[in-house]
């Protein structure tokens, strides 16, 4: 080989280096966590205690500091813990990962809820930016954007024609140093605008669709589980409450697709829904982690009366905790399918040298004592429960345990009624640039045709008219539309039309 060329071979003698440099970099310089700010951990973040380190620390230092200064070639030593991170973190859970200094901040703002944005929906469509919703009043509402609009440029960067992604466009706004950028924007019969869209902090609607069914049958659907959430949800609470004709009132969360998020929120949505004190709604338990837990407070400022909670596939974590409270105390009647089945606790433990790990520190558990994380290779199984019998708090219904939450009352979904991305394609792509806005009673009664243009396409008509609801009007107009045919929807009502429907569960006769 010539001296002078580099060798291109693989790193693989060097897994006890890797080894290594995770553990000292993932472990020892890692332990000075987040602020428990907005009471967004659901464990304290005290510090790892360092006089429980391994005492072979000292070689993993001997080890970098004799590979760093004696080594045949040079190492990028960065690309090299990222992968060594993130490969001892993939063999410990499915959940523990490892979050590079250049997806922290997008994570952060993900889970506050907040970003910065000009209030807009949008997506990529034969690699055109197409404005699929617009917020009202926000600044790109202001700026005169429009649903059906096509972003040719933002700044100084070809947007559309350049096989972007939509990540490339949050950073460009995200990463912006003026208050305004100029958009090239292409609207409705081909012409060109120049728009300057100043930026502004975007909060992320997670709770705020809603809608009272009737005068007794509220609807709340909650996305997933940020920093401002329980808000949202509070304020949806109070309009229902509101509207409804009595004092008490019956209502449907709908928790389907929702994959989790900050758990504190949960435990204050769930307290709004419980009216005693110290009511366990779930605990957490590990290694390194004494039992905590968590209780209702007994300070819920509406009467909600029966409860049913939707539930499929897709609902995890936080929604799990939820759906596990409501179930255990006999509190409301779940219906749909088997949740997702993740239940272990992550804190985030920032790097001195950029970047994060979130690792697993607890699992958590339902009222009854149920682990709700499904089987994985773990060391300890015997803890996963899989052949226990467990029984609900006030009927004592006997409830199964092989991971997630299962419903009450399994219903399948209306595939008519699921978002579908495509949908949202073809009508950012047939629809929206051709034609006005259309009256949203004209849109809802399904008796009228039609009038838009458009071309033949493998879409029901409903779905068309669902998702022209939701770029013209919104997604709680969105919902309520879908919803009046939604099988789950119609179950819930049914049952809650009921006399003491737990009751009736619990005595099969539901």
């Amino acid at each position: 080989m010539n001296p002078a060329q580099k060798p291109t071979s693989t790193y693989k003698v060097f897994e006890p280096l890797l080894l290594a440099i995770s553990m000292v970099v993932g472990m020892f310089l890692g332990y000075n966590v987040f602020d428990n700010k907005n009471d967004l951990s659901l464990l304290s973040q005290s510090a790892i205690d360092s006089t429980n380190s391994n005492s072979g620390i000292g070689r993993i230092e001997e080890i970098i500091r004799i590979v760093d200064n004696s080594y045949v070639d040079e190492i990028n030593t960065d690309e090299i813990s990222s992968e060594a991170i993130q490969s001892i973190l993939t063999q410990l859970d499915p959940h523990s990962s490892y979050i590079s200094p250049e997806e922290l901040e997008e994570y952060n703002q993900r889970m506050e809820g907040v970003h910065k944005g000009i209030g807009i929906e949008s997506k990529f469509v034969d690699d055109s930016l197409f404005v699929s919703y617009v917020t009202p009043d926000s600044e790109a509402d202001k700026a005169g954007l429009k649903p059906g609009n096509i972003i040719l440029e933002i700044g100084n960067d070809t947007i559309s024609g350049k096989k972007r992604s939509i990540k490339f466009v949050q950073e460009k706004l995200r990463k912006a140093e003026t208050p305004s950028l100029a958009f090239k924007v292409q609207s409705q019969n081909q012409n060109i605008q120049d728009l300057d869209i100043k930026l502004d902090e975007v909060v992320v609607q997670s709770a705020s669709s809603h809608y009272l069914i009737d005068e007794n049958h509220g609807y709340i659907k909650i996305n997933r589980f940020s920093a401002n959430t329980y808000d949202q949800f509070f304020k949806s609470l109070e309009s229902i409450a509101n509207q409804a004709k009595k004092d008490d009132f019956n209502l449907i969360l709908d928790l389907r697709d929702n994959p989790g998020g900050f758990v504190p929120q949960t435990l204050r949505i769930l307290s709004q829904l419980f009216n005693t004190k110290d009511k366990l709604l779930s605990y957490t338990i590990g290694e390194h982690r004494k039992r905590k837990e968590y209780n209702s407070t007994g300070r819920n400022f509406y009467k909600v009366k029966n409860i049913v909670v939707l539930i499929n596939e897709n609902s995890a974590s936080a929604s799990e905790i939820i759906a596990g409270a409501i179930q255990d105390w006999d509190r409301g009647v779940l219906i749909g399918k088997g949740t997702y089945g993740k239940g272990l606790v992550q804190e985030i433990f920032p790097l001195k040298r950029g970047g994060a790990i979130r690792l697993t520190v607890a699992r958590y558990a339902t009222p009854s004592g149920r682990f709700i994380q499904k089987p994985y290779e773990i060391k300890n199984d015997d803890q996963l429960q899989e052949d226990s019998t467990f029984y609900t708090k006030k009927y004592k219904r006997k409830i199964k345990n092989n991971g997630g939450i299962l419903p009450d009352i399994i219903v399948e979904e209306d595939l008519d009624s699921q978002y579908d991305s495509k949908v949202t394609e073809f009508v950012c792509k047939h629809i929206l640039p051709f034609n006005n806005k259309i009256d949203l009673k004209e849109l809802i009664d399904e008796s009228k045709p039609l009038a838009i243009k458009r071309t033949a396409s493998e879409f029901t008509e409903r779905q068309i008219r669902a998702e022209l609801i939701h770029s013209w009007y919104g997604k709680i107009h969105y919902y309520e539309y879908f919803q009046k045919r939604d099988p789950l929807v119609m179950k819930a009502i049914e049952i809650l039309s009921k006399d003491d429907p737990m009751k009736k569960l619990a005595s099969n006769e539901l």
